[in-house]
């Protein structure tokens, strides 16, 4: 009788501490990159293509599937941070938030110099040989899949690179054989595709990172934060998560007004200063005796540095 509760406090310990790391490695990865959105974008954010002729470009989804419910972008532009409010499966009832990121890859040196080439309709370029590292280095080298931005004098637009021949990146629109899964490529688009920016001297190209955020609850068991990136498959980023919810602090410099805690910013990404989050976690087993999963939450606020900040007190 001694030993049975010494046992069970045992075990309701080590919930306790599965249940804090699964939250607080969630709320790392996630800061991290929310901390970085707009880094190397231009102000505003990219246009992406519109108009007649085209279709509405996406986010989250690679060759094997989409990952969150309307992942289209608003007024088809690429904000540093798109909100997804409700875009998640819905857990225990509740509906969970998605969240994408889009930032400047630290680790790329793409544009240090001008592309050699661009083909005359824009769906293929060439790096110069003396970019260091080179385009295919093997470690942070173009891939099949990565989202690239070119500008030169006549502004900047973005493309997903399907297909890589020999020197030459094609950046091609939705084909059979090299299929652009983001939708980027639409040559035959009115405007924000790479036609629209050439011809132009000194284009030069860097890769961005469009990440995604999302709770994936297809195995009920294992409920997980994803980390979607480009065109390619998604990671996870922590196990035991079966709760993301987001709001957004945003300002309005034109009537110089602040307003807290929108789900869905408003409608105003461009606007966003702070992203608040709650994280919930669940412990990796349930309790003693069938006695139920522990469950925590964990809040915090991020500013998102690399946009234009004004807070008040």
């Amino acid at each position: 009788m001694l030993f049975r509760p010494a046992m069970d406090l045992s075990v309701l310990l080590t919930q306790q501490a599965g249940t804090q790391q699964a939250a607080r490695l969630a709320v790392n990865v996630l800061t991290s990159e929310l901390i970085q959105a707009g880094n190397g974008l231009p102000g505003g954010g990219i246009q992406l293509p519109g108009g007649s002729g085209s279709v509405d470009p996406l986010f989250a989804c690679d060759a094997g599937d989409c990952y969150v419910t309307g992942n289209t972008y608003p007024n088809d532009r690429l904000y540093a941070v798109t909100p997804g409010d409700g875009k998640g499966p819905t857990v225990n009832t509740v509906s969970t938030d998605s969240v994408t990121i889009a930032y400047r890859d630290p680790t790329s040196n793409l544009d240090q110099l001008p592309l050699t080439n661009i083909s005359a309709n824009g769906d293929q370029i060439t790096f110069d040989p003396a970019t260091s590292p080179a385009w295919d280095d093997a470690d942070t080298g173009v891939k099949v899949g990565d989202i690239l931005v070119l500008c030169n004098v006549n502004g900047c637009a973005a493309g997903e690179v399907n297909k890589i021949h020999g020197a030459h990146l094609h950046l091609n629109g939705s084909e059979a054989t090299d299929p652009d899964y983001l939708e980027f490529n639409q040559p035959a688009a009115a405007y924000g595709n790479i036609p629209s920016i050439i011809p132009a001297a000194a284009t030069r190209a860097f890769r961005l990172l469009v990440v995604t955020f999302y709770i994936d609850n297809s195995n009920t068991d294992v409920p997980r934060l994803m980390r979607q990136v480009n065109a390619h498959a998604p990671s996870v980023a922590s196990l035991f998560i079966e709760n993301l919810q987001l709001s957004y602090d945003i300002f309005d410099e034109n009537s110089a007004t602040v307003t807290n805690n929108l789900p869905d910013a408003g409608g105003n990404p461009n606007q966003i200063r702070k992203v608040n989050i709650s994280i919930g976690a669940r412990s990796p087993t349930d309790g003693v005796g069938g006695g139920g999963y522990q469950h925590l939450i964990l809040t915090t606020s991020i500013s998102t540095r690399s946009l234009r900040f004004r807070d008040t007190y």
